[in-house]
């Protein structure tokens, strides 16, 4: 893993307060691209990308492609890329990608294999 590296990357506004998320289901399987101009609470599987200004990737959830978005937690899976202005993996993130941020939060179980880059 390595650090340090700048670039530039065009992110989502963040999302407006008091803005409800669109949710996606535990038993929900999308294969394609899903675009919101609000939250999204990511519960199922998705094969494609997803932009949003803010991205909750629950336990039971799972990206493999590309996560964008201005805030991004990731709690289940993502295996791709990921650029996000605010990335927080918790305890039970797993993530197997290259990871664009600004800034990043991993505690302490997180498992993340892939290079970070800083964005400017």
């Amino acid at each position: 893993m390595a650090g340090g590296t700048a670039v530039t990357v065009h992110l989502p506004e963040p999302a407006q307060a008091g803005a409800k998320p669109s949710v996606l289901a535990q038993d929900l399987v999308v294969d394609g691209e899903i675009t919101s101009l609000g939250p999204v609470d990511l519960r199922g599987t998705v094969t494609g990308q997803v932009r949003a200004p803010d991205i909750l990737i629950a336990p039971t959830g799972a990206i493999t492609g590309a996560a964008t978005a201005y805030d991004l937690t990731i709690q289940g899976q993502v295996s791709g890329t990921i650029e996000a202005q605010n990335v927080m993996l918790s305890s039970t993130a797993i993530v197997r990608a290259d990871v664009t941020h600004e800034r990043i939060a991993i505690e302490p179980g997180a498992q993340l294999e892939g290079q970070l880059k800083r964005q400017r």
